[in-house]
């Protein structure tokens, strides 16, 4: 069966020889892992704002069950609910590019045989940007989770949910290097806790375990759980059809134990550094309302003054002096863990 021969641009040969044309194959594109299972499951709940200033009124309402008292005396009282308020600033992040007359003077478009174009490089650039913001909304989401911080690597803001909204982090060590260990019970321990703390007039049943990828082969390969392991893999995946059919990518292992799915993340930022650190594992309720929120404001720009915010900005300016293409992009937002108290962190344990 004769193949299809596909015509590639012949290009001056790079060899050092003037004389000679070579074919223009396919390119290498080196392109980092893109990660984004916190907004493939929903983690963080999405709301906007017109101020630089988010402020959040917190309101603990009271009751109790109702007494019998004799009739004539005096009747039993309500409590009424007690409000606090917090005010956060938002921080500001910013990222600029610019196309100049030497991205494209001379420049052969890439992958073609052709004169590079305004057009093209726009396109490359923002894409990169677009890339560039995905991974930081990934890494702001993890590093809230993992630390209890608002995600500002400057400090230009300082929060932290669990002191500000006076909670503590419960930490479970799972012992996975003990082949005796009782896992149910630690599960169980995990699952009591959420619904203990979840104090949102609701009851949880289902839980995510974000787990890396020490605690989740740990996990599975435990004494008591090997035989579990293989027969669930076996089974219809319910849970599993369900997510991705809203967006849920199949790459990541998964394995459920009564209420709780564990999904393995071997996520890595653009900085190198893991989103869960080796040996953790992040358990959240799966149904997250708006326990879990990121924040948006208005971009520092005249046209959007007091309006609600947007996820990100892009602007683009001319130079009336025809040497430069501005582009820039900004967001303002903050991850606010409003019941940190519904994070339990799993340890594999010494």
């Amino acid at each position: 069966m004769s193949q299809v021969q596909i015509a590639k641009a012949a290009v001056r040969s790079f060899a050092g020889n003037n004389y000679e044309y070579t074919d223009l194959t396919q390119n290498l594109l080196i392109i980092p892992n893109v990660w984004s299972l916190a907004e493939q499951i929903g983690l963080f709940g999405k709301e906007t704002t017109n101020q630089e200033t988010l402020t959040i009124e917190e309101i603990k309402q009271g009751f109790g069950l109702v007494a019998d008292v004799h009739r004539g005396a005096r009747h039993t009282v309500s409590i009424d609910a007690t409000r606090r308020m917090h005010a956060f600033a938002m921080p500001h992040f910013t990222l600029d590019d610019a196309i100049t007359p030497r991205d494209i003077q001379g420049k052969r478009a890439v992958g073609v045989d052709a004169l590079e174009t305004v057009a093209a490089v726009r396109a490359r650039k923002l894409e990169v940007i677009r890339q560039s913001w995905a991974a930081t909304m990934e890494k702001a989401h993890w590093y809230t989770i993992t630390t209890g911080l608002a995600y500002a690597p400057n400090a230009t803001v300082s929060y932290d949910w669990y002191s500000v909204f006076g909670a503590t982090r419960k930490v479970v060590d799972f012992q996975l290097n003990v082949s005796t260990t009782d896992l149910i019970q630690k599960t169980e321990e995990v699952f009591a806790h959420i619904q203990d703390q979840a104090v949102d007039g609701s009851v949880r049943g289902e839980i995510f375990a974000i787990a890396s990828p020490e605690f989740f082969n740990k996990l599975i390969g435990h004494p008591t759980m090997k035989a579990l392991w293989l027969a669930y893999q076996q089974s219809p995946q319910i849970l599993r059809d369900r997510l991705q059919a809203r967006g849920y990518d199949a790459r990541y292992r998964e394995f459920t134990i009564g209420n709780i799915t564990y999904v393995e993340y071997r996520g890595v930022g653009p900085d190198g550094v893991r989103y869960i650190p080796a040996g953790d594992a992040y358990f959240m309720p799966s149904d997250m309302g708006d326990n879990f929120t990121t924040y948006y404001g208005p971009a520092d720009h005249f046209d959007f003054v007091n309006t609600q915010g947007q996820e990100m900005y892009a602007f683009e300016y001319g130079d009336n002096r025809g040497q430069m293409i501005e582009i820039q992009t900004e967001s303002n937002f903050i991850d606010v863990l409003r019941r940190p108290q519904l994070i339990v962190r799993g340890t594999v344990g010494a």
